[in-house]
């Protein structure tokens, strides 16, 4: 039967902004998973939902809904998936126009998903920074395609700022990081929108310059990790920054030898070990420079066990804030192919930070680290109970074991020739009835596939 809506509420919070509400009556025997529910047809009191408004993410809460109410209001501004719908833009919550779109807007009109917008990016933003605003955040995170299409130009002008930095150390001219600090707010801000988006990023605006892409790589996660560990937003801003420019140095290094796939020589590999001290005299005196960026830099490379350079800092001389550096250094090192070494796994990279807990780094800080990347990192395979397989496009920050996925491989392995997205909880039942459950994680090699390349051809 059609229910009609109710209409729109306006109410004020304590913080005086205006907050719409679309809700819908709507009877329990048409409930799905994705609605948020506001209300009930009866007091909250005396019924086993401990939250008074919750959005139904299992069947079990559908059947108990059933058998307490017969209709429940359905705040539609609160849901997710086909259930959303967007309060009406008037008054006070107008988007601000002024020729600019929203990046949510461009995922609808051009009706793209994650596989078309992540094919596109790898080629060239479909929009330029200034002509379109930042994603709309629900719920504490933007839309994971919005923030694809809003940050893809930061990345692309970090990257170009780069590259000036470098001519200009070449031509042997005084460096700017001004540009460089500047988007690298503008990166922080997108990490705290949707820190995944950020991730696919640095893997969908690769250069095939390892310098560019590493530095960037490094960056993002020194961001996205300052943001687990509830920095304040000025020390997450110096994080990226410091892993922006730590390597700066190694400009000033031989090409030659930063390249050669060959073991190096003792006085080759100290020889590379001073591109620290490079690195600090590029970037000491630069106004957005500030010393707790420089004392970054100068760390980078230390570590707990006193077996890093330059000034072999071990134990507690070693700060917190510098061992943040090191970490996501030899992390993202790990899972970029250098000329001497091809690139391992997300899991593998964090099996071998395991190892490594309580010598060169300190243990909670290892295990916080993986608690941040999680079970299923961005861009993991794994094989579904359907025989299906899979790549990771989206952590669940709530139930981390249900992860939104991209279906690669039907039953039998052969390429989905139009694969599908598939949200562990919220899409319905496999073929036989029973829910979706990952079988296990899968090399990043399984069945020929190289996630960073397979999909996006």
């Amino acid at each position: 039967m059609t229910v009609p809506a109710n209409p729109i509420k306006i109410t004020t919070g304590d913080n005086k902004t205006w907050k719409r509400r679309l809700n819908t009556l709507v009877p329990t025997d048409e409930l799905k998973l994705g609605m948020f529910v506001a209300e009930l047809d009866r007091p909250w009191l005396g019924t086993p939902f401990l939250i008074q408004g919750f959005l139904i993410s299992e069947n079990e809460e559908i059947a108990l809904l059933q058998r307490y109410c017969r209709t429940v209001q359905i705040d539609r501004s609160r849901s997710i998936g086909g259930h959303y719908a967007a309060p009406p833009a008037h008054g006070r919550d107008a988007p601000l126009r002024s020729g600019r779109l929203m990046a949510s807007d461009l995922c609808t009109e051009t009706k793209q998903d994650f596989l078309e917008i992540a094919r596109i990016l790898r080629k060239q933003p479909v929009r330029r920074r200034d002509e379109l605003l930042p994603p709309v955040v629900r719920d504490g995170q933007s839309d994971l395609e919005s923030e694809l299409l809003y940050s893809a130009p930061i990345i692309d002008d970090i990257q170009k700022t780069l590259q000036n930095i470098q001519e200009a150390i070449n031509n042997s001219n005084p460096i700017d990081v001004t540009d460089a600090a500047k988007l690298v707010q503008e990166v922080a801000s997108g990490v705290e929108r949707n820190p995944d988006a950020l991730i696919w990023l640095t893997r969908l605006k690769r250069t095939d310059q390892y310098s560019y892409d590493h530095a960037v790589d490094v960056s993002v996660h020194l961001m996205i990790f300052g943001r687990f560990l509830g920095l304040a937003g000025k020390t997450i801003e110096t994080l990226g920054l410091a892993g922006l420019m730590q390597d700066i140095g190694k400009t000033l290094l031989d090409p030659e030898l930063l390249s050669r796939p060959s073991a190096l020589t003792k006085e080759e590999y100290e020889l590379t070990k001073s591109h620290v001290a490079s690195s600090l005299d590029l970037l000491v005196g630069q106004r957005e420079v500030p010393m707790e960026v420089l004392s970054l830099v100068a760390a980078h490379h230390e570590r707990l066990d006193g077996s890093g350079y330059p000034r072999r800092i071990a134990g507690e001389k070693l700060k917190f804030p510098a061992e943040l550096p090191g970490l996501i250094d030899t992390y993202c090192a790990m899972t970029r192919r250098r000329v001497y070494s091809p690139p391992v796994s997300n899991q593998q990279a964090l099996e071998a930070l395991i190892k490594l807990r309580g010598t060169k780094f300190r243990e909670p800080l290892i295990d916080q680290f993986v608690q941040c990347i999680g079970l299923y990192p961005i861009g993991t395979l794994l094989e579904l109970n359907t025989g299906e397989v899979a790549v990771v496009i989206q952590q669940n920050q709530v139930r981390r074991l249900k992860p939104r996925l991209l279906i690669l491989l039907a039953e039998d392995k052969s390429v989905e020739s139009h694969p599908r997205n598939l949200d562990l909880v919220f899409d319905p039942a496999t073929p036989t009835g029973e829910p979706y459950r990952i079988r296990h994680a899968l090399p990043s090699n399984a069945y020929g596939i190289d996630p960073a390349e397979f999909f996006l051809n």
